[in-house]
């Protein structure tokens, strides 16, 4: 999961239009929720090779086409943030008045929203808005449907929403015990990290295989090819440190590209020489990781 600024502006054409206003108002004042139609929230078309979807167009635009909440590039779902229709666990009708709301709607994965994970989990913190509001007791007031704005963000969401959250405040990472890639952790102390992991199961074995794979195994490749070179004196210590420090160079790189898949992952191994150690260097054979650190140390000066 990464920050992201989301544009009000971005939304398409028909989820802003006037029409689709006054249809979320029926579906408001009469909390119909067959009246919830997917034509307006995933404003289809027909393009030469396929039948798509605006809004995902739009969502994958500022998304960079990958899952707002494993952060893989993924071909994505348009996913209700708060649930449309019901939520799990809950005597709630669902936030039927959310159906068409920009701020509500995410790109995700099929593994992190179907696949036996959110679907209608939606736990909360704080108080748990029932109903829209409506003015004159008919029209929505819009605002109030903003997941920024009151009363909305009063809930206090356990899933953290990625155009509100910085998600560098609820996780870190952890080599998986049983040597089976990379883990998330919750380190938040309300628990909200650690929750989200759980709704979204982004400790699955296939993810924590994809985090190792794509940010982890390149680096490991790349440093054992120079020591490997080192070896056969191919290459002089000096120009083993130089090696290592373009390595450095590229895994920072790699960190501030965000069209990379795992950023917060790329970010979290070279913040500081603790999680440096604690995900890198076990990866490395014992003979390796003396001189990979002081390279490091001497690189994050």
């Amino acid at each position: 999961m990464r920050f992201v600024v989301k544009p009000e502006a971005d939304q398409t054409d028909k989820l802003k239009h006037q029409d689709t206003i006054n249809a979320l108002n029926v579906i408001a004042f009469t909390k119909n929720k067959d009246l919830i139609s997917d034509v307006i929230y995933r404003d289809s078309y027909q393009d030469v090779d396929e039948i798509r979807s605006r809004v995902e167009d739009q969502l994958a635009i500022t998304y960079l086409n990958k899952c707002a909440y494993c952060e893989r590039l993924e071909k994505a779902d348009i996913e209700h943030y708060r649930p449309k229709k019901s939520v799990k666990d809950e005597t709630h009708d669902g936030y039927y008045w959310l159906c068409y709301e920009w701020t509500n709607l995410l790109p995700s994965c099929v593994k992190c929203n179907r696949d036996g994970a959110k679907l209608t989990h939606f736990p909360i913190l704080g108080t748990r808005v029932l109903a829209p509001k409506l003015v004159r007791g008919r029209r929505i007031d819009l605002n109030c449907n903003k997941a920024f704005n009151k009363p909305l963000i009063d809930e206090i969401p356990y899933l953290l929403h990625p155009e509100i959250d910085n998600p560098q405040l609820f996780f870190e990472f952890e080599l998986d015990t049983s040597g089976e890639g990379i883990r998330l952790k919750g380190i938040d102390a309300d628990g909200r990290g650690v929750k989200t992991i759980e709704i979204c199961k982004l400790n699955r074995q296939e993810l924590r295989l994809h985090r190792q794979r794509e940010v982890m195994d390149p680096f490991v490749e790349s440093i054992e090819a120079s020591f490997a070179k080192r070896t056969i004196n191919e290459i002089d210590d000096n120009e083993l440190v130089i090696e290592i420090t373009n390595q450095l160079d590229a895994l920072k790189r790699n960190a501030s590209t965000v069209k990379k898949s795992h950023t917060l992952l790329r970010k979290y191994i070279i913040k500081d020489e603790e999680s440096f150690k604690s995900i890198v260097l076990p990866l490395l054979d014992k003979s390796i990781r003396p001189i990979l650190l002081a390279a490091y140390k001497n690189w994050a000066k």
